[in-house]
């Protein structure tokens, strides 16, 4: 039984661990935030490089078919983080994860022809439920009423590209080479922005940084990739949507924000999404198994 649901547990802790954002930036001084988005992306990317070598996984990183698809994860990846970033300062935080979490609707819209995955009416009824909660998480005073336009929700379809094009490269690439070479990409296309911090600022948050790096990438990025390379691309979608809840409950427990009652039923609801969404993507494989069981 964990065996079948390892897919499902790297997703929901990967997400736990970038839920660790805003801890990490609440100790980051002094600093822009491209600047902070490279040392990110090199700390978590050099955990993952000494992993693999410790490992003697060096095969895993040897480049394949799909060379397109795997630099268009590096890419797609730091574009994202522009638009998520651009979108915090142009509207708000709240704004800029609820547009970075429509993603499982752009994923269940588009799987059935990229993917060839079947909408069913149970991932239907937990997108809705996911979504819900999340605007409650996020926005528990104004709800969908607070919501604007912008040409930022981008982010939501570039963060359902990065889901499903890990589906579609999961066949050419173990999971270890998708994140050290998607990951390593971007880190190179934001080294521009690596001296732009002052020597004596960045000596002063290298522990941070290099905790964030290790924890929400080097360790969070990898544990998704696993994930998303295991599940359906819309059963991984509506399980990252554990992210903001656990960024939620980080908030409240370590740095003493206080949770209201709808940011309470938000964090239920999308929690219930993800059960929900587990326990279909079990019957499923469950049913499988019986035919097979049946045609032998």
């Amino acid at each position: 039984m964990l065996e079948d649901r390892k897919g499902h547990l790297a997703i929901l802790l990967g997400c736990v661990l970038y839920g660790t954002t805003g801890i990490f930036l609440a100790h980051v001084h002094g600093m822009s935030i491209p600047s902070m988005i490279f040392y990110r992306l090199f700390f978590g990317v050099l955990l993952i490089l000494l992993v693999i070598i410790a490992t003697g996984n060096i095969s895993q990183i040897k480049l394949r078919n799909k060379k397109k698809l795997l630099a268009l994860q590096g890419i797609v990846t730091v574009v994202n983080m522009f638009f998520y970033f651009y979108c915090v300062k142009t509207t708000c935080f709240s704004i800029a994860i609820l547009l970075e979490y429509t993603s499982p609707i752009y994923v269940m819209i588009a799987s059935p022809f990229i993917l060839k995955e079947k909408i069913t009416k149970q991932s239907v009824y937990s997108m809705i439920i996911a979504i819900i909660g999340v605007v409650l998480v996020i926005q528990p005073e104004s709800g969908f009423s607070g919501f604007k336009t912008d040409p930022v929700y981008l982010t939501g379809i570039l963060s359902a590209f990065l889901i499903m094009n890990i589906r579609l490269m999961k066949d050419e690439y173990p999971q270890m080479g998708i994140a050290f070479w998607s990951m390593g990409l971007s880190c190179l296309l934001m080294t521009p922005f690596a001296f732009g911090t002052p020597w004596n600022i960045f000596t002063d948050n290298l522990s941070v940084l290099a905790s964030f790096g290790a924890v929400s990438v080097g360790m969070g990025a990898f544990l998704t990739i696993i994930g998303f390379s295991q599940v359906e691309a819309q059963t991984g979608s509506l399980l990252s949507l554990i992210e903001p809840v656990s960024g939620v409950l980080f908030d409240v427990t370590l740095l003493g924000v206080k949770l209201g009652m709808n940011v309470f039923i938000g964090c239920i609801l999308v929690l219930i999404s993800a059960f929900l969404v587990s326990i279909k993507s079990q019957t499923r494989e469950e049913k499988l198994v019986n035919i097979s069981e049946k045609t032998t």
